[in-house]
């Protein structure tokens, strides 16, 4: 093969993030994640550095999204392979985290805020989420609806998202 035909690998993104409750409610963070740029809520999390592992990941960013320090996670709550134009076999994992403390401060800029809401009142923030791939499958397992460790698959192009499989 010579250096004309050679292809650099695509980078892998992988993604981790995290569940916080406390009593009946969870912790969600405001960023810009709309479709158009909107401020919506979602769940804390972000990107695997290279050389980390996904509870380092996860430690790091739920400190800097929220200002927590929590320890590893209690369990893997779902799972979500995404192949996108933009980021072919994409990786996020959400895991439930029993062990944390500190106050909610975040420390990144790109977060506006952080708090805690009552699983209706968050249930109806994460409702407003553009995206399939980031709403259902934190909606469905917050409800009850889906059983915790699920595996979905998605195949994303342009603004069709399409559920492949699901267990």
């Amino acid at each position: 093969m010579t250096a004309e035909n050679s292809k650099d690998p695509e980078p892998r993104v992988q993604l981790v993030i995290g569940i916080i409750r406390q009593d009946n409610e969870i912790l969600l963070v405001q960023e810009s994640l709309g479709i158009d740029g909107e401020i919506l809520w979602s769940l804390p999390g972000g990107g695997v550095k290279d050389g980390e592992l996904m509870n380092e990941a996860l430690r790091r960013e739920l400190h800097e999204e929220t200002g927590l320090l929590v320890g590893n996670p209690a369990r893997t709550a779902f799972l979500m392979h995404i192949d996108s134009e933009q980021h072919p076999s994409a990786l996020a994992v959400a895991f439930e985290i029993d062990a944390w403390s500190g106050d909610v401060a975040p420390k990144d800029d790109d977060i506006k805020q952080a708090a805690f809401f009552p699983l209706p009142d968050a249930l109806n923030l994460l409702g407003e989420l553009d995206s399939a791939t980031q709403r259902d499958p934190i909606v469905g397992y917050l409800t009850g609806a889906i059983a915790p460790g699920t595996t979905w698959l998605y195949r994303n192009r342009g603004k069709e998202e399409t559920l492949v499989a699901r267990w």
